[in-house]
This record gives structure tokens, sequence and C-alpha cells, in this order.
């Protein structure tokens, strides 16, 4: 097997990929707040983590992939202040949090369909498990308990401590006198500088991050828990989750870049400061979707492009999944409109390709100088998620292709796109019952014709190259009725 490499954020360096255990990897990696749409500097993020989810199985390896829908507990800032951003929704909207969360959940998970992302399973969706799925698409509120349990461990061990306002870590005394972060290399007086912190009179220390709140009678969510009656922070969810699927210590963890300084570093802090053991191997990080002037694009800066927008530009959502393809996943991507259309060209350029394959293509095996494309393909995927690289091979195989009049490309083309998920395999299947349909229908006219002109060794001829199309003709007042034949696909 050929090694696959990637750039851990822990050690500021490209590293070969190698999971505890075998061919296995666990990947937690950061979903959707849900109080607004996902926009497209969000939906970047999550096609990143369907790329590198598929370049791992185009590897060998068997990926148990975790991630959160944070219902609960996210404030309007990333540290211990503002409002709960789905409760500013919910009383915005004249609706409660749980069906703010709902909404925006099933529009994430419909976005990331028209993206072929693949989601883990909906935990709501599986029934009569006697385990855990190795797979999971979980929410916080459904999992207070485990971040309940996790907090005493936290507390036990004397990096935890209560006050009347919440239950705090502490991070001074968790980073030492150094006060230096891991992930993010920064001390504590960098990592906030310029940053209003603004905290409980309580707190140890401004630098201290709630495990759980306490005395908030207006919060519209609250559990019991040994404290009191209160909520979650927003950092203690992911441990919890990652920990009660994947295990103490994982393979992979990912986010956005934003997520170093905070929200990964209390993380990394609150999840050894319960364990005693290393929480993540390899923290991957993706770059933002930028603006043409390079700002990034985010709700709180007011640049808040969502899907439906590129539809009502009568773009196809997939021209966006490419065009993150067509960027290195460390690279700020500059969007705008004519970049997308720039990347809907090379779409409709592979789908075309696809629809006009002969069958004689699709049944034989690839031609033998397709080989050193596969090579070049899977090389540039474990070169750091090259995927830049990878998807110019993909052009180049089908140019080539045409060059050559040589259209033997069929298995290696759907290969690759096992990774880039174009739905190629969709489309030649949609383009053979297009001519599939239009045969029939000429043969149905030819029968009938036939019928008309009494022309009756025809019309049974005709018959049966219709069944062989796997249709089934019965003759009525009213004219021919079809039918699928049992067992037909």
């Amino acid at each position: 097997m050929k090694p696959f490499s990637i750039y851990n954020t822990l050690t500021r360096k490209v590293e070969e990929f190698v999971p505890r255990h075998g061919r296995i990897v666990t990947y937690y990696s950061c979903g959707p707040t849900v109080y607004l749409p996902q926009h497209l500097g969000n939906l970047r993020a999550y096609v990143f983590v369907d790329t590198l989810k598929r370049a791992l199985r185009f590897n060998g390896y068997d990926v148990r992939h975790v991630m959160n829908i944070t219902d609960v507990g996210h404030l309007t800032s990333d540290a211990d202040a503002g409002e709960d951003k789905i409760e500013k929704t919910a009383r915005a909207e004249g609706k409660s949090p749980l069906a703010v969360a709902k909404y925006y959940t099933d529009q994430f998970k419909r976005d990331c369909a028209r993206l072929r992302i693949e989601l883990p399973p909906d935990e709501e969706s599986i029934t009569g498990a006697v385990r855990p799925p190795a797979s999971i698409l979980c929410r916080a509120t459904n999992h207070i308990a485990d971040m309940i349990g996790l907090i005493e461990r936290i507390v036990r061990n004397g990096l935890g401590y209560v006050t009347a306002s919440g239950v705090y870590f502490d991070v001074e005394k968790w980073r030492g006198p150094s006060g230096m972060g891991r992930l993010s290399r920064q001390s504590l007086t960098e990592q906030h500088a310029g940053q209003r912190l603004e905290h409980s009179a309580d707190k140890r220390s401004p630098h201290d991050f709630a495990l759980w709140v306490l005395n908030q009678p207006h919060h519209l969510m609250q559990w019991d828990s040994p404290w009191g009656r209160g909520y979650p922070g927003w950092h203690i969810e992911c441990s919890a989750m990652a920990m009660r699927y994947l295990g103490e210590t994982i393979d992979i963890h990912s986010g956005g870049l934003d997520h170093i300084p905070v929200h990964h570093e209390n993380e990394i802090a609150q999840s050894e400061g319960a364990t005693g053991q290393p929480f993540v191997r390899y923290f991957v990080h993706n770059a933002f979707l930028v603006g043409m002037e390079g700002a990034k694009i985010s709700k709180s800066a007011g640049r808040f492009p969502v899907l439906d927008d590129l539809v009502a530009a009568a773009i196809d959502p997939l021209a966006f999944r490419l065009l993150c393809f067509g960027a290195k996943y460390r690279s700020e991507l500059a969007f705008n409109l004519d970049a997308v259309r720039a990347a809907a060209k090379n779409l409709g350029y592979l789908q075309e390709f696809t629809r006009s394959l002969p069958e004689s293509a699709i049944g034989a095996d690839d031609a033998a100088w397709a080989a050193e494309y596969r090579e070049r393909f899977h090389d540039a995927l474990n070169n750091d998620l090259n995927t830049p690289v990878a998807l110019a091979v993909m052009l180049e195989l089908v140019a080539e292709a045409n060059r050559r009049q040589d259209p033997r490309v069929w298995h290696t083309l759907n290969d690759f796109d096992q990774v880039v998920n174009l739905g190629l395999a969709h489309e030649l299947r949609a383009s053979r019952e297009e001519a599939t349909d239009a045969r029939l229908q000429g043969l149905l006219e030819q029968r009938e014709a036939a019928r008309q002109a009494r022309d009756y060794q025809r019309s049974d001829d005709l018959r049966r190259e219709i069944e062989a199309l796997g249709w089934e003709i019965k003759d009525t007042k009213e004219g021919p009725r079809i039918t699928r034949r049992r067992g037909t696909p």
C-alpha cells in the first residue's frame, strides 16, 4: 500500500498517517451549530471532511466517522460570552430551540445531499442497535449524561472547580508556568490578544472556560446535574461525543482553522485532563472560503452566501463541490460566481464524456495506458490530500481518451469519482436509460404501425424485442400497455 500523508497541526508538518488499530480509522469532525443556514464557507469544510474520508477509503481504510450537531451551548462568542446562538434565533423567530435546531439540521442535511457529502448515519434514524454504531451523526442534547460524566472526571482530577455561575476548567493550572497551548503554540496572553474577555467575577482566571453553566434562569434549555440545573459549555460537547463513540484517543480530528486557538485547545485540555491519555493523534484543519477582497465568508462578517444562491443562479451545486476539490484544503479559496461557473464547465466536460461512453468501453477492461493516470491520481491524494493535482489528472485522463479516440477508461474514471464524487455512475445509468427509453418508444411505434397494417409476423418480432428490453406488453381496447417484467432492474 502507498503511504498516506497529511499535515498534522500538532506537529506543524506533513506526516505519514498510521492508525492505532490496523486499517480502522477513528475520525471525529466538528459539525454545524444549527441556528441559521450553513453558508458556503461552512459547506467548504464539510466537502473537505467528505473528501478526506473518501481518500482514506481509497487507500483501503475502514473509517469510523462521528460528527456532532451542536443544538445547545454555543454562545455568540466562542468564549463564555453572549447569548446561546440557537436560543437567539428561537426568540427572534418565536419558536422553541428544538424546533429551530430541527429545521436547520434538516436544511444542513439537504444541502449535504445536494453536494453529495456523505454524512454518518443519523442517530435518530438508528433503531435496535445493541452497541453504538461505528459511525454516527449525534446531537449534543442527546448526550448530556456523557458530558456530565466527563465533567465529573475533570473535577475529581483537580482541573475543574465549581462556583455559583458554573463549573469551570482551570486553564492556567493545566498549561503550567509557560501557559503555552499545544495546538496553537500561543501563550494565553498571545491567544487572547485584542479580545475583550468578559467573564463571571467568580472565575479564577478570565482564561478559564465553562464546562457547565449555572444560574441562568432565562435559558430555555436546562438539565439537572450534580452542581445544579444548567446546561453544558460548547467545548465539552465535542469531547464527550467523540469519546463516547470512538474512545479516549482518536486518530483524526478535523475542523476549521478558527477552531485551533480556542475550541480545539480547550478540547485537548478537558479531554486529557479527564483521561490522562492523548486525545487526538492527528489534528487536520481546513482554510476558509473568502470573498474576492480576501475577507472570510462568515455569518458574523455579514458575508453569507448559501447553496440556494447558486441554484438561483442556475448553477449545479456539484460545481461548488468541484471548485472546492480544485483548491488545496489548507489554502484559502476565493469565491465568486465566475469561479463556480468555471468549475461548472469542468463538471459538464466530465459528465458529457461519461454519457457518451459506448457499451464496448464500459464492459471492457481499461486501456493499458490509463494505469499511469491511476498512479498519479493516487500519489496526489496521498501527498497531503493534493486535490488540485488529482483533479488535473482526472481531466487529463479524459482529454487523453479523446485525443487517442480510445474511450476504454471508465473503470479508472469511476474509481477517481469514488473520491471526487460527482455521481458519474449515475450519469452513465441515466444516459443508458434514456437510450433504452428512446429505443423502447421507437419499437412501440413500429409495432403499432405493423398491427394497423395487419403485419402480425412483424408485430410479433417487435414484441420479442420489447420483451428483451425487460418489458411486458398487453394489447387492450385502449391500446398497448407495457409493464416492467419481474426481476428487471
